[in-house]
């Protein structure tokens, strides 16, 4: 498939599919596909992630939306969009090449990739007398093949050495590859010498990439 931005502020991706190519989407996503284009349904079984698997994610608190894909396949073009600012990319995945994606910012992907949903870190708060256990969903996808996705605001690329360490919110953590250690650590800031309410913060050992998003 060959994939494009269109527009500024709210962009749209535009996927040219010859025919037989196919391309899976997040749900209520697409804003217009040619007549030619076919549509399908595509469950994670399909893909390979077993039934254990999901229901243990969505024990977890996974949105149930992330268990269907919405297959197209050519000739034709279709058009996505999440209606929502924030810059897109479109990442080339060689055979084997793999990202680690938080859950929600998927657009579309190639047939070819391979899909499977993961927590990539996890903590517990405490919400009056009791605890719960947070966690970050993320979309693994293992190429040959297109991914597109859209981050919240601007994308800030790293790519960490083996034992190269850095720090971010966990909210502004977007992508990493999966030689990337993501370890949840606390951090209690001080304000007029009195330290208040730790808060989690994620720390990422290399080697591998990382990005993160601005806009959170």
């Amino acid at each position: 498939m060959k994939a494009d931005t269109v527009g500024g502020i709210t962009p749209a991706v535009l996927v040219q599919l010859r025919p037989g190519e196919k391309v899976l989407a997040a749900h209520e996503i697409m804003l217009h596909m040619d007549g030619e284009v076919k549509l399908h349904r595509k469950t994670l079984k399909h893909l390979g992630v077993s039934t254990a698997h999901l229901m243990s994610m969505r024990a977890k608190g996974d949105s149930e939306e992330n268990y269907f894909f919405a297959e197209f396949e050519g000739p034709g073009n279709v058009t996505f969009s999440r209606d929502k600012a924030g810059e897109v990319r479109i990442l080339q995945l060689a055979p084997g090449q793999a990202i680690r994606l938080r859950s929600g910012h998927l657009i579309c992907f190639d047939e070819t990739v391979r899909y499977f949903p993961m927590v990539v870190a996890r903590w517990v708060v405490k919400k009056g007398n009791d605890q719960e256990t947070e966690y970050i969903f993320a979309d693994e996808l293992t190429g040959p093949g297109t991914v597109v996705f859209q981050s919240h605001g601007n994308i800030l690329s790293f790519n960490l050495q083996p034992g190269e360490a850095m720090r971010t919110s966990t909210e502004g953590w977007l992508a990493s590859a999966p030689t990337t250690q993501v370890n949840v650590t606390w951090f209690a800031p001080r304000m007029g010498g009195v330290g208040v309410n730790p808060r989690p913060v994620l720390h990422l050992v290399g080697p591998g990439s990382v990005m993160v998003h601005s806009g959170v």
